[in-house]
C-alpha cells in the first residue's frame, strides 16, 4: 500500500476575471490546498484507515475576504461511498480550512477513483481533483499494480510457521496477516537479489545478480554468504533445491554444480552437457535420479550420479518445461499451444492429458506448484488449471499476459507478468488462501 501522500494543487482565482471570482475579492488571489489521504488500501466493503480531504492554504486572506465554497464528491470508479457526498466551507473559526469526509470502498473493481469538484458560492465551476485507493477481495480474484506484488521475481513459504518472502524488484519482503501486505526484509549484501529456495529445514537461500550466494536461518534476521556455487562466475545464475536438500546452481556456458552439504562444497558436472547448457529446475526422481530439461536441445536430461553425467531420456518433441509429481509421474510440456504428456513408466512413454491455447508462445520456470493435496499449472499468457492426478484439470482463471506462478503459505495464488520500465506493466492476479 501506499502512503497516503499530500499533493498539492495551485489554482489561480481573479477577482476581476469571469473565469473564476472570488466572492468579495477584487485583487488576484491564490488558493492553494493539499489533497490528504491519496493512494490508501483496504478490502472492498470497507472503511479506508484515514479520512480524505483538503486541506486550505492561506486561510487568514480566505476567512477575510468571506469566501464560501462546496465540494462535490463523485463515484468514478470501484462503487464506493463518502459519508458526506457534498461539504461547504466559510473558512470560519471551526472548519480552519480542512474539509474531509470518509470513504467506503466499493466491491465493483480493485480499483477505486473519487473525483472531488469545486464551485464558488455561486455555483461556478472552478477546478476538481481525485483520490485513487485499492479496495482488496477475500474471495475473488484481485488485479494489482502496485509494489511489492507487481512483477514478483519468485516466493518461498513455510505452511508450520506461517511465512512467506518474495523478491520484487530485486528486494526482499515477508508475509503479514494479509495477503496484500508485505514488509520489507533488510538485506546487507549488496547488489540485489534474483531467486529465492528453501530447504526441509526452512533455511532460505538466495542468489544474488553477481554470482553470489546467501543463507539465513531466521527469516532475515541475520545472513551469511556462501562460497560462490560458480566459480569464476560474477552474475546471474539458476538456483534450485531438491527435496532432499541438495542445492544445484546451473548457467548457461558454465554447467551444473551440485552442493550436498549446505553450500559448503559443490561438485561439477563432467560428462553428458552438449554445450555446458541452461537447464530448467532440477527434480528429484524416483530413489536416487534427478530430472532437468534442457533448454539446447528441448530434452529432459537424467543423472543418477548427483549430476556427475547426464543423458537425455524419451521426451516429447520440442518440450520447453517438465514437472515430477510426488508419484514420480514425468510431466512434459512442449507448445503449439500449452500441451502436457504425462509419462508413469520413467519416460518410456507418454500420453497427451492437457491442451490449452495461449496469447504468446514462451516458456516459464515458474509453471508448476503444488499445495496440499492439489497442483497447480500455469500456462504463460492462457491461465491456470488445478488438478490432483495430471488427468482432469479444473479452471481457476483465463488470462492473457501473465507467466510466473506463485503461492504462498496460506495457499494464495499469485498469477504474475512483467514490471516493465518503458511500458504498462502487467498486473498480478491474487487469489487469497484461507488462514
Amino acid at each position: 500500500m501506499k502512503k497516503s501522500g499530500l499533493f498539492v494543487l495551485m489554482l489561480i482565482i481573479l477577482g476581476a476575471c469571469e473565469k473564476y471570482p472570488l466572492s468579495n475579492s477584487e485583487t488576484q488571489e491564490w488558493l492553494g490546498f493539499g489533497v490528504s489521504g491519496n493512494y490508501q488500501s483496504a478490502e472492498a466493503g470497507n472503511y479506508l484507515p484515514d479520512s480524505i480531504g483538503i486541506v486550505f492554504d492561506n486561510q487568514a486572506v480566505l476567512l477575510e475576504n468571506g469566501n464560501t465554497f462546496k465540494l462535490e464528491f463523485d463515484v468514478i470508479e470501484g462503487g464506493g461511498t463518502v459519508d458526506e457526498p457534498v461539504l461547504y466551507s466559510n473558512f470560519n473559526s471551526n472548519t480552519q480550512g480542512r474539509l474531509f469526509t470518509r470513504w467506503k470502498l466499493g466491491t465493483d473493481s480493485n480499483n477505486q477513483v473519487i473525483k472531488a469538484t469545486f464551485y464558488d458560492s455561486n455555483g461556478k465551476y472552478l477546478t476538481e481533483t481525485e483520490w485513487y485507493a485499492t479496495a482488496y477481495f477475500t474471495n475473488d480474484w484481485n488485479s494489482v499494480t502496485s509494489t511489492p506484488l507487481l512483477g514478483i521475481q519468485d516466493m518461498v513459504y513455510d505452511t508450520i510457521l506461517q511465512k512467506s518472502m518474495l523478491i520484487s524488484n530485486g528486494h526482499l519482503y515477508q508475509s503479514t496477516d494479509k495477503f496484500y501486505k508485505w514488509t520489507p526484509v533488510t538485506f546487507p549484501f549488496y547488489p540485489n537479489v534474483k531467486e529465492l529456495e528453501i530447504n526441509t529445514t526452512g533455511e532460505i537461500f538466495v542468489a544474488g545478480w553477481s554470482g553470489t550466494l546467501y543463507k539465513t536461518e531466521d527469516w532475515g534476521e541475520n545472513w551469511s554468504e556462501l562460497e560462490n556455487p560458480i566459480p569464476d562466475n560474477h552474475y546471474n545464475y539458476e538456483l534450485t533445491i531438491t527435496k532432499e536438500d541438495y542445492i544445484w546452481a546451473n548457467k548457461q556456458d558454465y554447467g551444473v554444480y551440485c552442493s550436498k552439504d549446505n553450500g559448503l562444497t559443490w561438485q561439477k558436472d563432467t560428462a553428458g552437457l552438449e554445450n555446458q547448457e541452461r537447464l530448467g529446475r532440477i527434480y528429484s526422481f524416483a530413489d536416487s535420479a534427478h530430472l532437468a530439461i534442457s533448454y539446447h536441445n528441448m530434452k529432459i536430461l537424467q543423472t543418477t550420479n548427483d549430476g556427475l553425467s547426464w543423458e537425455p531420456i524419451n521426451t516429447p518433441e520440442y518440450s520447453s518445461t517438465m514437472f515430477v509429481t510426488d508419484e514420480n509421474e514425468i510431466i512434459a510440456q512442449n507448445q503449439n499451444g500449452f500441451n502436457l504428456h504425462k509419462s508413469v513408466n520413467g519416460g518410456e512413454t507418454y500420453r497427451k492429458v492437457f491442451s490449452t491455447s495461449v496469447a504468446y508462445g514462451t516458456t516459464s520456470i515458474h509453471c508448476y506448484h503444488k499445495f496440499g493435496d492439489d497442483y497447480y499449472v500455469l500456462a504463460p499468457g492462457g491461465g491456470i488449471w488445478k488438478t490432483k492426478d495430471f488427468e482432469n484439470f479444473e479452471k481457476q482463471i483465463l488470462f492473457d499476459r501473465q507467466s510466473y506462478l506463485f503461492i504462498d503459505h496460506r495457499g494464495t495464488i499469485y498469477a504474475c507478468g512483467y514490471n516493465y520500465s518503458n511500458a504498462p506493466p502487467d498486473p498480478t492476479l491474487i487469489y487469497p488462501g484461507k488462514d
